[in-house]
């Protein structure tokens, strides 16, 4: 039994009490009951989570399936991946109803309609394909068991491929080439799916490092203001901009810088230091030193 067969198997029964008392009824009937609410509550499953990566993703509202709408019609909305899955599915079960009609078995009751595949595929729905599928090969067994008992528990898609090719029978060909094609098309549906997720995520990203930018941009321009106010004798902008692009790599350390040696960022231009007593006396660098250090204590104080 496959991993996918004992995980079902668990689900279906892992809330059935270890005391429980029920009438006796057929097996078959007691786990097709078992297998129906399953079903039920997986596809409930899968619209709420197609609901919530929408939601999640921001992605607009999908467009109204027409009410009388065919498969064929849903099918032809769906989008590329999910399109090749869904036709891989039908050539399956084609496969498998050709397979059950020409070997008088029961047909199995398959549950993917286009509809579930609409407007994209999300994980859960390889639960459901996957219970499609174990009936399926049920049926390949009971037709053809000493074949199918030929093929290795973990046969690789070369070797499935191998087989069907060989084989005589169209009806089983086709049914384990449509097996491998959605095996193939389930993994391209996760990749896009993983993909939205991704892109989604590099767009948030994206957006969050354009508004962080922005507002570094408008405190970064309150500071230049309020240098620029004090009528300094240094080029404000230069100073401003230049701590906090150093802030970037070290925000503690560039502040201290900024508050007690602003000249390191931007040089205090001397000649713009007013002249002293009537301007008789013309400033030198020890005015640029106060000025260094009035910057820096101003700095020190501003609250932005």
């Amino acid at each position: 039994m496959s991993e996918d067969s004992e995980d079902i198997i668990k689900k279906l029964t892992e809330d059935v009490p270890d005391n429980a008392t029920v009438a006796p009824v057929d097996e078959d009937e007691e786990f097709n009951l078992l297998l129906d609410s399953f079903i039920q509550s997986e596809l409930q499953n899968i619209e709420e989570e197609k609901q919530n990566t929408r939601i999640m993703l921001e992605e607009p509202e999908p467009k109204p399936i027409e009410q009388n709408a065919s498969d064929d019609e849903v099918a032809d909305s769906l989008e590329l991946a999910e399109q090749k899955l869904y036709t891989a599915y039908r050539n399956y079960v084609d496969s498998i109803a050709a397979i059950a009609d020409t070997h008088k078995l029961a047909m199995p009751v398959f549950h993917i309609k286009a509809q579930v595949l609409y407007p994209r595929y999300t994980p859960s729905l390889g639960n459901l394909i996957s219970i499609d599928v174990l009936q399926g090969w049920d049926t390949m067994f009971e037709a053809f068991p000493d074949d199918i008992l030929k093929i290795k528990p973990n046969a690789s898609d070369e070797e499935l491929l191998d087989f069907a090719e060989q084989h005589t029978d169209e009806n089983l060909q086709m049914a384990v080439v449509s097996y491998v094609e959605i095996l193939f098309e389930i993994e391209g549906c996760e990749i896009a799916y993983e993909k939205r997720l991704l892109e989604y995520e590099h767009r948030k990203i994206e957006e969050e490092i354009i508004a962080e930018h922005k507002k570094r941009g408008e405190r970064a321009r309150k500071y230049i203001d309020a240098v620029e106010k004090k009528n300094f004798p240094i080029n404000a902008e230069r100073l401003i901009n230049g701590y906090f692009k150093t802030a970037l790599k070290d925000p503690e350390g560039s502040f201290a810088a900024l508050t007690t040696n602003p000249a390191i960022f931007a040089p205090i231009e001397i000649d713009k230091i007013k002249p002293r007593f009537f301007g008789l006396i013309k400033p030198t660098p020890r005015d640029g030193l106060i000025y260094n250090r009035k910057i820096g204590d101003f700095l020190k104080k501003l609250k932005i």
